[in-house]
């Protein structure tokens, strides 16, 4: 929500649409939940996440059902034709993803040759949500320009820069909690994801120098990218706790900087 209101305040701080920051959040509580339900229902390896999910699936199925209810209820009474084109796109993507992943975990396939897909999906998806989506005002007016893109691409290179986190979380937990022969003493996926998170990272930098918004931002960015860098450096940061709340909680760090700086 905090990220939806961020795209808006810099890009349309006249016409602010809290239809859309609700649809953000409600959004978010329902795939956050329908992820975790797709993982269990596809026989999934047990993980953090698969356990916990199986002791609260009650919590998680309700939580889940009224996400839905409420961001469905909001693009049905609130959405044009534009944003309701956007999000069955996005809605679209996310669930080929999803299936894609329960196809795969039944069978037994190796998902970790498929990291950087994923990552590039759910980058796609939710930089849709709380970015393009908010520049959506109308059926025929869209808020458009260079920095638009810019703060758009922006937003994809973290997205994705996190979701290699993640990945790289799920590989040290296959070699240290598994114990896979094959994995020990090795240190297989690191290498490759390390390259494509230093790749964002310079696609970000390269971003900031041209993009033209408050300087509030740009330090945001910077502050975000720097505990990233330092979480892909330290490797004890992989229980599902600490990497939740650290990188997830790096996201909020640009909103909560950059909006009062607008009206200091």
């Amino acid at each position: 929500m905090l990220l939806t209101m961020e795209c808006i305040l810099f890009f349309a701080p006249d016409k602010i649409n809290y239809t859309i920051i609700l649809f953000a959040g409600a959004a978010t509580l329902f795939t956050y939940n329908a992820h975790t339900l797709f993982a269990l229902y596809s026989k999934k390896n047990s993980t953090e996440v698969t356990s916990w999910g199986r002791k609260k699936y009650n919590y998680i199925f309700v939580a889940m059902l009224l996400g839905f209810v409420c961001s469905l209820s909001i693009c049905v009474m609130y959405f044009n034709f534009n944003q309701w084109l956007i999000f069955i796109v996005s809605s679209g993507l996310w669930l080929v993803y999803e299936i894609y992943i329960v196809y795969a975990n039944r069978r037994g396939l190796l998902l970790n040759n498929h990291s950087f897909f994923k990552s590039i999906v759910i980058a796609i998806v939710w930089t849709i949500i709380t970015g393009v989506l908010p520049l959506s005002k109308s059926e025929t007016d869209i808020v458009w320009s260079a920095n638009a893109g810019l703060f758009i691409g922006v937003r994809f290179c973290l997205f994705a820069f996190i979701t290699q986190l993640f990945e790289y979380r799920d590989f040290y937990i296959d070699k240290a909690i598994k114990k896979v022969s094959h994995l020990n003493g090795k240190t297989i996926g690191y290498s490759n994801i390390t390259v494509i998170c230093y790749l964002f990272f310079a696609a970000i930098v390269l971003q900031l120098f041209i993009v033209e918004l408050h300087v509030s931002f740009k330090i945001a960015t910077i502050l975000q990218m720097v505990f990233l860098l330092f979480c892909l450096r330290i490797k004890n940061i992989i229980t599902l706790t600490p990497s939740m709340l650290i990188w997830d909680g790096v996201l909020i760090l640009s909103p909560l900087i950059s909006i009062p700086a607008l009206y200091l």
